[in-house]
């Protein structure tokens, strides 16, 4: 559950009331309801059942499944601002992740040709682990950063943790709602962000004409066979997964946007908690996964290798 103060920036899809004994069949696989009165009885396809009371709070329900209202209620069916379900987590996401993500961004950071006067865009920015790594590679010349996320939390955490090797700002939007600009950014990165995106070839056709002809764009994502990937999976206690692409097809939605590969490379580092316990607080700290629930019932490694595909591309020097 979560307060209303943690899903500021929720949507209302919908509303009603309810008497003792009315069903509500939801057939989303992820929601959010604020029961403001009464009681009712969350049953699950999968055969889990929770009682939901008012008591102030949002419940956050894995789909599909029924409401069986128990007595008279008032009710509110929420859709987050934060799709990826790292709001509600974000403290906890920064404190145990940050060091890792930042590092992996560094080397993605590796060998980009930052000049005074540029303006570089970091997408999905979460935490700002990305921006940072643009802050110590830009050398504090005069380089503008911008980091843009949907989780307004996230961004919170990015602002309380400023770098100060170079200025950055943060923007809280929906990548799809931002106002993109023709051919003026001179570089994007993504970490860790495009296998996470419904409609990829969207995103990355905006990104390609938002980039001057010859800016460059830079991403990582999860190889497909990623031991860490496997980890969590195997921990989830709701159905699905939560990576929407793999490596190959967002490959083909980046070349069909019209960009050209400059140089790829693998990027491996090691996850090593304290016990099974702490992984298991780390994998509860990830949005999508801990929103379908994390099996306790068998216990994780307190070590994983976690394996990035790293690439870097350009918009042609000719293109429009």
């Amino acid at each position: 559950m979560a307060t209303m103060s943690e899903l500021a920036g929720s949507r209302i899809v919908a509303a009603g009331r309810k008497d003792a004994g009315d069903v509500l069949d939801l057939d989303k696989s992820d929601m959010l309801l604020w029961l403001i009165e009464g009681e009712a009885q969350w049953v699950a396809t999968t055969g889990k059942t929770e009682i939901l009371q008012a008591k102030g709070e949002i419940h956050e329900l894995t789909g599909p499944g029924t409401l069986r209202f128990v007595t008279h209620s008032h009710y509110l069916q929420l859709e987050s601002g934060d799709k990826l379900g790292f709001d509600a987590r974000a403290g906890a996401y920064r404190a145990v992740m940050e060091t890792h993500n930042e590092n992996v961004g560094l080397a993605l950071a590796e060998g980009l040709p930052m000049k005074s006067g540029q303006i570089w865009v970091d997408v999905g920015t979460g935490t700002g682990a990305m921006v940072h790594a643009l802050q110590k590679r830009s050398g504090h010349k005069d380089v503008w950063i911008v980091g843009i996320d949907q989780a307004s939390k996230m961004i919170d955490e990015a602002w309380r943790h400023q770098s100060d090797n170079a200025p950055a700002w943060y923007v809280g939007q929906d990548l799809l709602a931002v106002k993109w600009p023709e051919a003026m950014i001179d570089g994007i990165t993504a970490l860790l962000l495009l296998h996470l995106i419904d409609d990829v070839d969207l995103l990355v056709n905006r990104l390609y004409r938002s980039l001057k002809p010859g800016g460059l764009f830079a991403y990582a994502v999860s190889v497909d066979s990623n031991p860490f990937v496997r980890m969590i999976m195997h921990q989830l206690s709701g159905p699905g997964g939560f990576f929407k692409q793999g490596q190959q097809s967002i490959r083909k939605s980046v070349l069909s946007a019209g960009f050209e590969i400059v140089r790829e490379d693998t990027y491996r580092d090691e996850i090593v908690m304290g016990s099974p316990e702490a992984m298991l607080q780390l994998i509860g700290s990830i949005g999508a996964p801990s929103q379908r629930g994390v099996r306790t019932d068998v216990l994780p490694p307190t070590s994983v290798e976690r394996i990035f595909h790293l690439v870097w591309v350009k918009k042609p020097i000719n293109a429009f």
